[in-house]
């Protein structure tokens, strides 16, 4: 049994094709046969079962919106195929960003590590995406024009864009920071700056 890897996270737009070939105990091709496919994981859309043509072989296809690694099993009848291939499903391109690490409640002014990571349109973490991400005040509860100091441009690395110095330099409840990246947008939570530091 033979399968191509890698494939893309898709609704059938990326597939694998899977060729099993059924043998008897003398080698010869066995047409007729019917084989019965499975994969392991999640989000798989899986020819589910066919028949061996006159040279013996079952041709399927397998296409996942979860990516990850599927590990491919075809019977005959009672009997297992001992060779499971495994197909590898990449994440999709970057279209959503999610705050992975919410702000915390602010003692001093001074945020701990926020963390937004991008996802591909089904939710599994876009890897590939190495773009900036940019990092802004979404509410300001003071109407005072509360400043966002640190570092609000950063590198996303895997998909992950850790922010590990921003502040803020007034009081406020109901705070909310705003990612943007290559047309993507995700607001954080609320979060409180309870006390500031006194210089």
């Amino acid at each position: 049994m033979s399968a191509p890897s890698p494939i893309t996270a898709s609704t059938g737009d990326n597939v694998s094709t899977i060729t099993v070939t059924v043998r008897d105990a003398f080698g010869n091709a066995v047409g007729g046969a019917t084989v019965t496919l499975s994969a392991t994981g999640t989000g798989n859309t899986l020819t589910p079962s066919g028949t061996t043509d006159a040279d013996g072989h079952m041709i399927g296809t397998l296409s996942s919106t979860v990516a990850g690694t599927k590990t491919i099993t075809a019977t005959v009848g009672s009997v297992t195929i001992d060779n499971k291939p495994s197909v590898t499903v990449d994440p999709a391109t970057a279209a959503q960003l999610v705050f992975t690490t919410q702000p915390a409640d602010v003692q001093g002014g001074s945020l701990a590590p926020v963390v937004v990571s991008a996802r591909d349109q089904f939710g599994n973490a876009a890897t590939g995406f190495g773009g900036n991400v940019s990092m802004a005040i979404g509410n300001d509860p003071t109407m005072l024009g509360a400043h966002l100091g640190g570092t609000t441009l950063v590198a996303a690395i895997a998909g992950v864009a850790t922010f590990s110095d921003l502040t803020i330099d007034q009081l406020g409840l109901g705070y909310t920071l705003r990612a943007t990246a290559d047309g993507m947008t995700a607001e954080s939570e609320p979060f409180t700056v309870l006390t500031l530091t006194v210089p």
